[in-house]
């Protein structure tokens, strides 16, 4: 038997869980389960197809009986294996607006010219006298 994790050959048996024979490895000191995964394939792959069909993580979660976010893990395996990732092409434009980062940066907000503050008079340019 091998390693799961890093594929040594040095592995022993570490006592059983839920049943099943626990291993192990020498090298990378990995436990691990010998009995194959929870699910079958054709769990993960009716999962993919019932998502590309528009269904939410927790509808089909709910219909297999496992967690949402094993759903996601299975997509996003599969688009790993089976898409490329597209590259973009021409350019690609963001705008982003500074100045409202920088209003919510301060603890109070700008005065505007000709506008008074909260519960104070201006000199006309935004400073109290």
């Amino acid at each position: 038997m091998k390693c799961k994790r890093c594929g040594g050959e040095h592995v022993v048996k570490y006592g059983k869980r839920k049943g099943k024979q626990c291993y192990l490895c020498g090298q990378c000191k990995h436990q691990f389960v010998s009995a194959g995964g929870r699910h079958t394939l054709q769990e993960e792959q009716s999962a993919v197809l019932l998502y590309c069909l528009g269904m939410s993580f927790t509808a089909i979660a709910n219909m297999l009986f496992v967690h949402p976010s094993t759903i996601l893990r299975w997509v996003r395996k599969y688009a790993k294996d089976n898409r490329k990732k597209p590259v973009p092409q021409g350019k690609i434009v963001i705008d982003l607006d500074e100045m409202w980062h920088f209003l919510r940066s301060k603890n109070k907000s700008m005065d505007l010219e000709g506008f008074p503050p909260r519960g104070g008079k201006t000199d006309g340019l935004g400073v109290e006298p």
